[in-house]
């Protein structure tokens, strides 16, 4: 069992230089042990995993309405922690919405996988008071990422470090929605869960005078002027887009379906990639 390092601290990042790789050709500077492995679950759900490090990121949910949902014989393998979910380090859910989260996933996840911790908003964690079986047993697992001061929490686990950033839904909307700076592999990564914050923003948390490596945004930043500048100020080496509602959906029309929506993305972003299946697989 590995030992494990779980500090809530204000949070100061080292942000490391992005080298970007293929599974052909990894560049030198960098081992095979290294690398990223990016497993797309559903929507904004995914595995980060690197060497013995794996992060499961608002990959618990159940019914995501009008978004992209796991089928039910795959959702189980990952609430029971079936592997490869079974040696996740941390979970994490950047809000409380239903295509992002749902409070009997996580419990019953963090019941299959005892060495797994969980870190999130403080309106997720107070449904999983709510509804969980035995929320004290799992109390010295579970933390909010931002504190009630407002302030950030950081997790650290050897060579892995979480940081939240409160990256707002709505500038009036009362959902609390995190992002999460993620140090894994050599590479830092940002997941903005669905933040609707503008260039100002971001630059008001400083996320402008960081280096970010690979950054997966909801669609909507690549698409609406509205947010288009936040990745004019993130600059970020790659970009994994997500949010993006199934082929068929109504959501679609306004953009002539699904492949259009996602040949104007990878047209107007080089560095852009869309999973399209439920543990499709890429390596950074």
């Amino acid at each position: 069992m590995r030992a494990r390092h779980l500090p809530i601290q204000l949070a100061v990042v080292s942000l490391m230089l992005f080298v970007a790789c293929t599974e052909s050709t990894p560049p030198p500077s960098r081992t095979v042990a290294d690398r990223i492995e990016i497993m797309y679950l559903a929507n904004e759900g995914f595995l980060l995993t690197s060497g013995d490090h794996k992060v499961l990121i608002d990959g618990l949910f159940r019914e995501g309405g009008d978004y992209a949902n796991l089928p039910l014989e795959w959702r189980e393998t990952v609430e029971t922690a079936q592997p490869p979910f079974d040696t996740v380090d941390v979970v994490l859910a950047t809000h409380h919405h239903a295509d992002h989260f749902h409070a009997l996933a996580v419990c019953r996840f963090l019941d299959s996988n005892p060495l797994a911790e969980f870190v999130s908003t403080r309106q997720a964690l107070d449904q999983m008071r709510s509804a969980c079986d035995n929320p004290a047993a799992l109390a010295s697992r579970v933390q909010a990422g931002l504190l009630s001061d407002g302030s950030s929490a950081t997790v650290v686990l050897d060579e892995l470090r979480i940081e939240s950033v409160f990256l707002h839904h709505g500038a009036a909307s009362p959902v609390e929605n995190i992002g999460f700076l993620i140090e894994i592999g050599g590479l830092t990564v940002l997941h903005m869960g669905d933040s609707q914050a503008t260039a100002e923003d971001l630059r008001a948390a400083g996320l402008g005078e960081r280096s970010i490596d690979l950054a997966f945004v909801p669609y909507w930043y690549l698409i609406d002027k509205r947010w288009t500048p936040a990745i004019e100020l993130l600059q970020p080496g790659g970009i994994v887009v997500m949010h993006i509602p199934p082929p068929g959906s109504p959501l679609l029309e306004s953009f002539q379906g699904w492949d259009a929506l996602v040949r104007t993305i990878i047209n107007r972003f080089q560095q852009a990639v869309v999973f399209a299946e439920p543990f499709e697989t890429r390596t950074y």
